[in-house]
């Protein structure tokens, strides 16, 4: 009896432990397939890339149970590469700018976070932590 009295605090306090972290790591995965989702609705066209309501909702419809915000707006970049991939131009606005046989690559990245609060509050512990996560991909031209 002296055993269990003794060992059992310590054996839920570690069983506790786990189940907090577990929280946290699917509150993470659940961010960043958000944050995934919202790239890849950007990446269908360059159209889409621009609906930044769109994407936002696209990243919130995949994490419901978490509250997104997003601390910028999603950044399309672009640049003139050559067939090797390395930059091959000035700009990737115009065919004069980066002139055939090079292509212009559009890339989106889509950035996310979201405040989690565990299940129960340990004394010296932050009440909340806040996760980020970010996705890059390839916008089709």
């Amino acid at each position: 009896m002296l055993e269990l009295a003794l060992c059992l605090p310590l054996f839920l306090l570690l069983l506790l432990g786990g189940a907090e972290i577990a929280n946290i790591a699917w509150a993470s995965v659940q961010l960043n397939n958000a944050a995934h989702a919202g790239a890849a609705f950007a990446s269908h066209n360059r159209g889409w890339a621009a609906e930044i309501g769109n994407i936002e909702q696209a990243a919130q419809n995949e994490a419901p149970k978490l509250t997104l915000t997003f601390p910028s707006d999603p950044v399309q970049a672009c640049s003139c590469v050559d067939a090797s991939g390395n930059p091959a131009g000035t700009g990737c606005d115009t065919t004069t700018e980066c002139p055939s046989p090079n292509v212009i690559l559009d890339n989106i990245t889509v950035t996310v976070q979201a405040n989690v609060t565990p299940l129960i509050h340990y004394p010296g512990l932050p009440a909340s932590y806040t996760l980020h996560a970010s996705a890059t991909m390839g916008v089709v031209n």
